[in-house]
């Protein structure tokens, strides 16, 4: 495996030193004591725009808010969680007291920008809006889980939040492809990005040089492609004797996983659960392999990034949010979603081969440009032209 020492020296990124002080704040839908993609992009947004000199604060539902051991983060709101199209929605909402406080605190503080992610997960984002005289900016992540979602009501619901905002990010094109149909406000399209300074202040783990290790890393949920991965490792291990996979990540499909192991009999997997950051990365320094078989409603593919940072190889489904991100040498290893065949055969060419190596040095140079260094510094100067 290759590490990634080189990485940040390489690099020469910055954020504008003689930017106006601002104070903002990021305003996170989803319950902030969770792993995920928003949750990481709302952190490394805001550690880099503090360290320039603004007062960044966050402002998340009130889930699990003991877990959470950020200084900076404000809760507000109840929470509850429904399941909708294989995957679960948050519904957050301030009442009462909550209410109170939440405007008490956005009037005391008044920010200069505040900084939505996913806006239109309710309702919380909608009453720090109602509630806030200032700049509003509004980074769209996700992407639709069926066509008819994705097609009228995604673009339809777009153009209505478009009206309250004062500038639009994207996370990709294909992202922004569900939400521009019906309108013509410009969207900029700032990309999710990897911390790679935090990354390399991980400690450095070492592989077992007996085992071959596969990772999958997300929610156990239908259209993360867990059950995939699973499948594939069956079918690899009735060859590969020293094979075995890890699964971190949990959701409602646990117990179809766990019977599944058990039906098959499956030796050497492991299921770790939810994971923190250092553990994650730690997982991926150990892997050979790291498996990406989402099938679909990925608007990005930010853990790719995060494998791509250690320089683990990657096989997977080529879904069109990851399409954003792999380059054309590492869609070789990727087939079209629900091809299990090929996932099994892009696998297995990364065993035999020594291709492994030429992808980790790619990665760890294609990962460069998402810098969260400077792609914080595009952001600061969004907000700057909305003020």
């Amino acid at each position: 495996m290759i590490y990634f020492e080189p990485l940040i020296q390489s690099c020469d990124l910055s954020l504008a030193s003689d930017s106006p002080y601002m104070k903002i704040a990021q305003v996170c839908p989803y319950d902030f004591s969770r792993p995920g993609g928003v949750k990481s992009h709302i952190m490394s947004l805001s550690k880099y725009l503090a360290k320039v000199g603004h007062d960044v604060k966050i402002i998340a539902p009130n889930i699990n808010s003991d877990l959470v051991e950020e200084p900076n983060v404000h809760f507000f709101g109840k929470n509850r969680s429904l399941n909708i199209g294989g995957t679960k929605i948050d519904l957050n909402i301030a009442v009462g007291e909550e209410k109170v406080a939440l405007k008490e605190f956005l009037k005391k503080e008044q920010f200069d920008i505040i900084h939505y992610h996913t806006i239109w997960n309710p309702l919380l984002p909608f009453q720090v809006r109602r509630y806030a005289r200032t700049k509003h900016v509004a980074t769209f992540h996700d992407t639709p889980k069926n066509l008819f979602i994705g097609r009228w009501i995604m673009p339809l619901v777009a153009r209505w939040v478009f009206a309250f905002l004062d500038e639009i990010i994207s996370v990709s094109k294909t992202q922004s492809g569900f939400i521009e149909r019906f309108s013509k406000r410009k969207i900029e399209i700032i990309p999710n990005g990897i911390d790679l300074e935090d990354i390399q202040s991980q400690p450095k783990v070492q592989k077992d040089p007996a085992t071959f290790q596969l990772l999958f890393l997300g929610r156990l949920e239908p259209r993360k492609g867990v059950m995939h991965a699973l499948q594939a490792f069956r079918k690899l291990k009735m060859t590969y004797q020293n094979l075995k996979l890890v699964i971190a990540g949990d959701g409602d499909d646990r117990k179809m996983v766990e019977d599944y192991i058990k039906e098959y009999d499956l030796r050497d997997v492991e299921l770790k659960g939810f994971v923190d950051e250092a553990t994650k990365y730690a997982l991926l320094q150990e892997s050979d392999i790291y498996l990406a078989p989402a099938l679909y409603g990925e608007s990005f593919g930010i853990v790719l990034l995060e494998a791509m940072s250690i320089g683990t190889p990657m096989a997977g489904y080529a879904n069109e949010g990851y399409k954003n991100v792999l380059t054309d040498e590492m869609l070789e290893h990727f087939s079209d979603p629900e091809d299990l065949e090929g996932l099994i055969k892009n696998i297995e060419g990364l065993l035999l081969s020594e291709k492994r190596e030429k992808l980790s040095v790619k990665g760890l140079v294609e990962v460069k440009k998402y810098d969260w260094r400077a792609l914080a510094a595009q952001i600061e100067q969004l907000y700057q032209h909305s003020n």
